[in-house]
């Protein structure tokens, strides 16, 4: 086992950590919410905030785990305190740093991780935003956009810890002194890298540090000269007034919000705020304090993320406002998710359903919870998901592809079963199942056009390949055998140079009509290249039938062909090959030994066939 090495700024860093007093308080809803958002978006059972201590790491935050520390020497977040970006371990049992891990060994069992750095404006790394599952897995680039989005409100919040605490260590010294009389809140004031204000009661800059400086676009001169309200944007200065009679009134001490600031050059930045007010020793309001951070940059990420993804922070971020317990947080983001979830024990009992169960089965979702899961699905689709739901309690991630759950709306879905690990146990599984009707037609469309001839509208060479594939194949595990005919024009040149390309075009597409009219049914006929088409055909058990079939082929090419141009003469030469009849053969090698007898066939005379040498 590898032992992450301490960062070279460790005394900093340490000093940092402990200034915030956050290790070993109580939990809180800021941090427990951003681990349960980040477990329902990266579909992972464990989800930390970790900070790295001088001797263990402690969790602020912690989601589907008891532990609430492990030791320094065993944890994986020590070694992302030295990673610009982010720690992605896929299998951590195949990774020499932790293959011998306790952690991997034993419990929790960890095969994944994946933790941002917590990282202050000065580079100090105090833990991490972490997520770990029980199996290896892959993260794909739009969920670690997100992973890194949440990291950062993460940051942000102890960033404002540590702020308020500067701010509040600085003006409890002497609470009769001047505003920036003392050299410490002098210090904190001026060189942090957050912006700071302090402001009148008329709303009126009476000092403010070149961070808000750079931030605004303004000269200290300039800013001293204006309102926050000038420089606020109208549609956000009435929630901002709102606050701060809450603040003047005693409803509130202190309050946060995003918004934005118009530059001194015309343009827009989002920032944070958080002010609180300052009384004086007869507890009548004196001024205002503002922190304020430059948001900007993590805004523009936002923007950038999926519709899919914004729509689901944005109904997190309402209903976690909005709801406190757990369950009922849990329930109202999954009944907004465009996917069906839910939560089955193992005695495959259903313990949680979300809303889409009544849009798919036509059910309350509330009475679903403690009904089997066989007295609810129809016996057939529960007989094709009971091999999925088994290996998901034996604590395998199954996909499953292809799913119609209700034959009436003939929608498609894919399902993903993820196992509920508790202390190392599986006691259930999760179902998400998403619609994919839409991306599945796509895709069979496009495959479909990717596997005719545009002119002919037969199938072409690709689809050929795969026919053929498939009949060699089967051909050596069934009885059944075929034959494959390689047909080439004789005289299609004469027409195209005679006619032109367009007649040429003209009878290419009436001899794929006449061969599949002289073919039967289930034998399949593609347009291999230019004049030259293959027919495969099935239940052909002898030479004398197969000669049959090529003499009928060889008639109907005969038969003139009615274009505008007139009527033209052509016929057709032909190899044929039969299915081995022991044994297997390449599908290519077959179709060459058709393609040589059909060249023996033009160098005795054209309009016949001959037989692939040994059949």
């Amino acid at each position: 086992m590898l032992i992450a090495p301490h960062p070279t700024n460790e005394e900093a860093r340490l000093r940092l950590l402990r200034s915030l007093e956050v290790l070993d308080t109580p939990p809180e809803e800021d941090f427990d919410r951003i681990t349960r958002v980040c477990a329902q978006l990266l579909h992972v059972p464990i989800t930390l905030v970790s900070l790295v201590d001088e001797n263990r790491q402690w969790f602020k935050s912690r989601i589907g785990i008891e532990l609430c520390e492990t030791s320094r020497d065993i944890a994986f977040c020590a070694h992302a305190l030295h990673v610009p970006d982010i720690l992605l371990i896929e299998d951590a049992a195949r990774d020499p740093r932790f293959s011998d891990n306790p952690l991997v060994l034993g419990a929790p069992h960890i095969r994944f991780y994946a933790g941002v750095p917590l990282r202050s404006d000065e580079g100090l790394v105090l833990g991490t935003l972490c997520a770990l599952d029980t199996t290896p897995r892959e993260l794909p680039p739009e969920a670690l956009a997100a992973f890194k989005d949440l990291a950062k409100v993460v940051e942000r919040d102890l960033l404002h810890r540590s702020a308020a605490q500067d701010m509040r260590v600085a003006w409890e010294g002497d609470r009769q002194a001047k505003v920036l009389s003392e050299s410490r809140f002098a210090l904190v004031f001026q060189q942090t890298p957050s912006g700071k204000a302090i402001v009148d009661l008329q709303g009126r800059f009476n000092a403010v540090n070149p961070k808000l400086c750079d931030i605004t676009g303004y000269s200290e001169e300039a800013l001293l000269k204006l309102t926050f309200a000038d420089i606020t944007h109208p549609d956000d200065l009435e929630k901002d007034l709102l606050h701060v009679a809450d603040l003047l009134f005693g409803r509130n001490t202190t309050y946060a919000m995003e918004k934005r600031y118009i530059r001194r050059d015309g343009s827009l930045v989002w920032v944070e705020i958080n002010v609180s007010l300052v009384r004086t020793e007869r507890g009548e309001p004196d001024h205002f304090i503002a922190v304020i951070l430059d948001i900007t940059d993590r805004k523009r990420g936002e923007e950038a993320l999926h519709d899919y993804q914004e729509e689901l922070e944005r109904k997190v971020a309402e209903r976690t406002r909005e709801l406190t317990a757990s369950r009922e947080t849990l329930q109202a983001i999954a009944d907004n998710m465009p996917i069906l979830i839910a939560h089955i024990d193992r005695d495959l009992r259903y313990l949680f359903n979300n809303e889409v169960y009544r849009q798919v089965f036509g059910v309350d979702p509330a009475t679903l919870r403690g009904k089997y899961v066989k007295d609810v699905l129809a016996p057939e689709l529960f007989a094709e998901l009971l091999p999925n739901f088994q290996r998901a309690l034996d604590g395998e991630r199954v996909v499953h592809d292809g799913l119609i759950y209700n034959p009436e709306q003939g929608r498609i879905w894919t399902a993903t079963y993820v196992p509920d690990l508790r202390n190392g146990d599986v006691v259930g599984f999760y179902v998400m199942s998403q619609d994919v009707t839409d991306r599945t037609r796509v895709e069979r469309n496009l495959r479909d056009k990717a596997m005719l001839d545009p002119l002919t509208e037969l199938p072409n060479r690709r689809a050929l390949h795969e026919h053929l594939e498939h009949t060699v194949s089967s051909a050596a595990h069934s009885p059944e055998p075929f034959a494959l005919f390689f047909l080439d024009l004789d005289g299609f040149k004469a027409v195209n140079d005679e006619h032109g390309h367009d007649a040429g075009d003209e009878l290419l597409k009436q001899v794929a009509v006449r061969l599949e009219q002289t073919v039967r049914k289930g034998d399949f006929v593609c347009r291999l290249a230019g004049d030259e088409f293959v027919v495969v055909a099935h239940g052909v058990p002898s030479p004398e039938i197969a000669g049959r079939i090529a003499e009928n082929l060889c008639e109907a090419i005969a038969t003139p062909f009615a274009l505008r141009q007139g009527a033209v003469k052509i016929g057709t030469s032909l190899g044929i090959a039969l299915s081995p009849a022991a044994g297997s053969i390449a599908a290519a090698t077959l179709l060459t030994h058709a393609d040589n007898a059909m060249y023996e066939a033009k160098r005795r005379g054209r309009n016949g066939y001959r037989f692939a040498v040994g059949d």
